[in-house]
C-alpha cells in the first residue's frame, strides 16, 4: 500500500475478517453522540480531500477512528475508485459540517433535529469503515462508495427539508445504516435517550 502514507493505529476495529457486516459498538456509538453531537463547536473530519489537493487525509476522531492520508494520485494506479472515495468523502464531510452548524438552532423536539443528527452519526461511522477499508481491504471500495452516495442523496435531502420546512420524500436506502454498521433502530433509540425522549 505505498500510497497510503500513514495511518495511526486507532482502537477500534469494525472489521473480523469475515463477508458479514459487523456493527459498530454501542460505546462507540455512543462516544459519537457524547463526544461530537454535544460538542460546541464544528469541525471538519477532512484536513486535505484528495479533490483540491492531491491527498486525502481523514483527522483522527479519538475512539472511533485513526488519522490515514493517501496520495490520490498514486493511488489510481492500483485502486482507481479512490476518485470517488475522494469526491464522497468531500460531500459527506461538508454535510457533516453543515449539520452540525444547524442543529444548535433547532429545538430538541424537531423531528428535523432527530433526523439529522442520524445522519451525522451515519457519516461517522462511514469514515470509520472508510479509514479500516483503506488500510486493509481497498478491493471494497467500490461497496463504499456506492452506499456513501446513498448516504449522501438521503443527507441532502433531510438538510434540504430542515432548512426549507418542506416536505420532501427522500429515497430511502435501508441498507446504508447497516452497511455502516449503525442499525438505524439502535440509533434512533440512542438518539431519543440523548434528547430525553
Amino acid at each position: 500500500m505505498a500510497w497510503c502514507y500513514f495511518s495511526i493505529p486507532g482502537n477500534v476495529d469494525f472489521y473480523d475478517g469475515s463477508a458479514r457486516q459487523v456493527q459498530v459498538p454501542a460505546s462507540v456509538l455512543n462516544m459519537i453522540i457524547s463526544r461530537e453531537l454535544s460538542a460546541s463547536s464544528c469541525r471538519r473530519l477532512l484536513s486535505a480531500d484528495g479533490v483540491t489537493s492531491p491527498y486525502l487525509t481523514i483527522s483522527p476522531v479519538a475512539g472511533i477512528f485513526p488519522a490515514i492520508s493517501v496520495d490520490v494520485r498514486a493511488a489510481r494506479d492500483s485502486a482507481p475508485e479512490v476518485a470517488g472515495v475522494s469526491s464522497a468523502a468531500k460531500n459527506l464531510d461538508e454535510y457533516q459540517f453543515l449539520i452540525c452548524s444547524l442543529v444548535p438552532s433547532l429545538p430538541d423536539s424537531s423531528p428535523s433535529k432527530l433526523e439529522l443528527q442520524k445522519y451525522r452519526i451515519a457519516i461517522f461511522a462511514a469514515f470509520a469503515k472508510l479509514v479500516n477499508i483503506l488500510n486493509e481491504r481497498q478491493q471494497e471500495l467500490g461497496g463504499w462508495i456506492r452506499h456513501a452516495r446513498w448516504l449522501i442523496e438521503e443527507t441532502s435531502e433531510a438538510y434540504l427539508q430542515a432548512k426549507s420546512d418542506v416536505r420532501l420524500h427522500p429515497a430511502r436506502h435501508a441498507e446504508v445504516f447497516d452497511y455502516f454498521g449503525i442499525p438505524e433502530a439502535s440509533v434512533n433509540s440512542a438518539l431519543r435517550s440523548f434528547y430525553g425522549q
